[in-house]
C-alpha cells in the first residue's frame, strides 16, 4: 500500500486587499506559534552556522547549506518518528500519540523557521525587520504556493533578495494576511492527516509519521532553493564568523 501524501493541494493562495488574518482560537494559536518560532530562533541563527562551519572550516556555503539540509531533515524526521512512537504504549497508545501531535507540529515548525533564517544568513541576507521574516518564513513553508505569491509580489524568480531590498513595508502588511491565512489551513490540514497517520498501531505510525515530516521538509528546501537560487560562491561579509558563539 502506498503512502499518499496528505499535503498535496490544487488550490494556490491569492493576494487580495480583502485578505484578513483568519480568527478562531486554533487560528490565533498557531499565528501566536509561529511568532514565537520567530523570536526563538532568529538568535540561534548565527551560533547554528558556525558549529555547522566549525565542524567543516574549509566547507564553502553551498556545502554548508548541504549541512543545513541534513540537519533539518533529520530533525523532522526524528520528531515525526517519536510522536508516533507514541503509539507503541499497550491501551495509551493512540492517545498518547494524538496528544503529542500539537508539540511535535510546534517543534517542527520552530525547525522550519531555524532552517529558513539560517539559509538566508549563508545568501548574505540576514534580515532584521519582523514583517519581512515573517513573510519570508510563511512563503517558504508553504511551498509552490508561498512561492507563487512572492514571485508575483516581487516580480522576481527568486524573491528572497527583492523581499529584502525592494518590497515597502505596507505592502508586506498585506501579503502577510494572506499568507497567515492560507498557512493556517494548510497547516491544520497537515497536521491532521499526519496525527491520525502516526498513531497507527504496530510501528506503522512512526514510519508514517517520520516519512510525512520528511516529505514536508523536501518541500521546504525545494522552496528555499527558489526562494535564493543557487548559493554563493564563496562567504559574504555578513556570515556568521568561525570564532562566533
Amino acid at each position: 500500500m502506498s503512502l499518499r501524501n496528505p499535503f498535496r493541494r490544487a488550490d494556490k493562495p491569492e493576494l487580495s486587499d480583502g485578505a484578513k488574518a483568519p480568527g478562531g482560537i486554533s487560528g490565533q494559536m498557531l499565528k501566536s506559534a509561529v511568532e514565537r518560532a520567530l523570536e526563538a530562533q532568529a538568535p540561534l541563527v548565527a551560533g547554528h552556522i558556525t558549529k555547522i562551519r566549525k565542524g567543516k572550516p574549509h566547507a564553502g556555503p553551498a556545502e554548508v547549506i548541504a549541512a543545513l539540509n541534513k540537519k533539518y531533515m533529520i530533525a523532522v524526521g526524528g520528531t515525526g518518528a517519536a510522536a508516533g512512537g507514541a503509539a507503541f504504549v499497550p491501551g495509551l497508545g493512540t492517545a498518547a500519540s494524538l496528544a503529542t501531535g500539537a508539540g511535535e507540529a510546534i517543534a517542527a515548525l520552530n525547525a522550519s523557521v531555524l532552517y529558513t533564517l539560517a539559509v538566508a544568513e549563508v545568501h548574505g541576507l540576514g534580515i532584521e525587520d519582523v514583517e519581512r521574516r515573517r513573510t519570508l518564513v510563511l512563503a517558504i513553508v508553504l511551498g509552490e504556493g508561498g512561492t507563487k505569491v512572492m514571485q508575483k509580489a516581487t516580480g522576481g524568480t527568486h524573491w528572497a533578495r527583492e523581499l529584502s531590498d525592494a518590497v515597502p513595508l505596507p505592502k508586506l502588511g498585506r501579503i502577510n494576511q494572506t499568507l497567515v491565512r492560507y498557512f493556517i489551513r494548510r497547516f491544520a490540514m497537515r497536521q491532521s492527516a499526519l496525527a491520525f497517520g502516526r498513531a497507527m498501531p504496530l510501528g506503522a505510525g512512526a514510519v508514517i509519521g517520520a516519512v510525512g515530516n520528511v516529505v514536508t521538509a523536501r518541500a521546504v528546501i525545494a522552496s528555499t532553493e527558489k526562494a535564493f537560487g543557487p548559493p554563493p560562491a564563496q562567504w559574504p561579509d555578513s556570515a556568521p564568523a568561525l570564532t562566533g558563539g
